[in-house]
C-alpha cells in the first residue's frame, strides 16, 4: 500500500499480485467507475420513480405530469440501455461461442492427424522389436554351434551380434514406452479473471479469511463452494454478483450500515461489483476508486513515471479523467 500526496490531495495506491493497482481518488476527481443512471439497478431505479409518484400524491393529491414525463423519460433510457448493453453481450457471447466451436473441431482434427501419425510410428516400432528378437534368437543359435564345434571365430562374432541386437531391442522398447506412456499431469495455472475478480472481492470486503479461520469466513467459504457446485463460473461477473447477495443474506451485518429510517427498505448492500466487472465506489463508504490495468501500471513503470509521485498521481488523474469521459 503506497500513498500519494500532490497539493494535500492524496491518493491511496493498492497494488494487486496480477501487476494492476486499485487507487482511492481524492474528492476533486470525479468517480471513473460510476456514472450517473450507468450504476443504478432499472428495477430499484423503477422502485424510487414509484416511491417518489406515492410522495407526491399523498403531499398534492395528485401526480406532477412534468415530473412524471422526465421519470418516464429517464425510465426509457435506463431500459434502452441495458438492451443495449444485452445486445452487446449477446453478440459477444455468439462470437465466443463460435471461436471456442471452431477451437474444438481445429483441436480434433490435430488429434486426429498426431493419433494416425503415432498409430504409423508405432507400426514401425513394433516391426523393428521383431526384427531385433528374431536376431537375439539367431545369436544365440550361432553362439550355441559355435560352443559345440568349438569355432571361435564364429563365437565371436556371434557374440557381437548378440549384444548389438540385444541393445537395440531394449532401446526399441524404452522408445515404444515413451510413445505409449501419457505425460505427467500439469498443475493447471489459476485463470487471471478468477485471480483478478477474487481479489478485487477480498480488498473490499476486508472481514474475509481465505483460510476459514473465523465463523464469517467459514459460511463464506460454504456459499463459494455452493456456487460452484451449482455451476456458476468464477471468472463470470455474474458469479460475485451472486456471492454477494447470498452472503447479504446470511452475513447482513457485514453489508449494511445502521438501518435508515425506512426500516422496511432493505439496505443495499456495501460492496456490490457491476456487470460492467469494474468496482463500484461505495456510496456509504465514501470511495472513489479507479482500477488501473496490468498494461497500464506496466507503462507507467516502463517510461519511470510510477517512481516519481508528481508524474506518478498527474498520469493516474488523466487515466481517470478518460475513463470518466468514456464513461459518459
Amino acid at each position: 500500500m503506497s500513498t500519494e500526496q500532490n497539493n494535500q490531495e492524496v491518493m491511496y495506491i493498492q497494488e494487486a499480485a496480477d501487476g494492476g493497482a486499485v487507487v482511492d481518488l481524492p474528492p476533486s476527481i470525479p468517480s471513473p467507475e460510476a456514472t450517473q443512471n450507468e450504476s443504478v439497478d432499472p428495477v430499484e431505479a423503477d422502485e424510487d420513480d414509484a416511491a417518489a409518484e406515492a410522495a407526491e400524491i399523498q403531499a398534492n393529491g395528485f401526480v406532477d405530469p412534468e415530473a412524471q414525463a422526465i421519470r418516464e423519460a429517464k425510465r426509457l433510457k435506463r431500459r434502452s440501455r441495458k438492451d443495449y448493453h444485452r445486445s452487446v453481450q449477446a453478440e459477444k457471447d455468439a462470437k465466443l461461442a463460435m471461436l471456442e466451436q471452431q477451437n474444438r473441431q481445429l483441436l480434433e482434427r490435430v488429434q486426429v492427424v498426431e493419433r494416425k501419425a503415432l498409430g504409423q510410428d508405432l507400426a514401425r516400432i513394433d516391426k523393428r522389436i521383431g526384427d531385433e528378437q528374431g536376431s537375439i534368437i539367431y545369436a544365440k543359435q550361432k553362439i550355441k554351434e559355435a560352443a559345440e564345434t568349438g569355432n571361435g571365430d564364429l563365437m565371436v562374432s556371434a557374440q557381437e551380434l548378440l549384444a548389438e541386437s540385444t541393445r537395440n531391442y531394449e532401446n526399441l522398447v524404452n522408445q515404444k514406452r515413451r510413445f505409449t506412456t501419457p505425460p505427467p499431469q500439469q498443475q493447471e495455472a489459476p485463470d487471471p479473471m478468477v485471480t483478478r475478480h477474487s481479489q478485487r472481492w477480498i480488498a473490499k470486503n476486508n472481514w474475509y479469511n481465505p483460510r476459514g479461520q473465523d465463523r464469517d469466513s467459514k459460511i463464506a467459504l460454504v456459499e463459494d463452494q455452493q456456487l460452484v457446485s451449482e455451476g456458476y463460473d468464477p471468472s463470470s461477473q455474474d458469479y460475485w454478483v451472486e456471492l454477494d447477495k447470498r452472503l447479504q443474506k446470511v452475513l447482513p451485518h457485514r453489508y449494511t450500515d445502521d438501518m435508515d429510517e425506512n426500516p422496511a427498505r432493505t439496505q443495499r448492500p456495501r460492496n456490490f461489483v457491476t456487470g460492467s466487472g469494474r468496482e463500484q465506489a461505495s456510496s456509504l463508504e465514501g470511495r472513489n476508486t479507479i482500477t488501473l490495468s496490468p498494461e497500464k501500471v506496466k507503462a507507467m513503470k516502463d517510461a519511470g513515471m510510477w517512481e516519481d509521485p508528481v508524474k506518478r498521481a498527474k498520469m493516474i488523474k488523466r487515466y481517470a479523467l478518460e475513463a470518466k469521459n468514456s464513461n459518459t
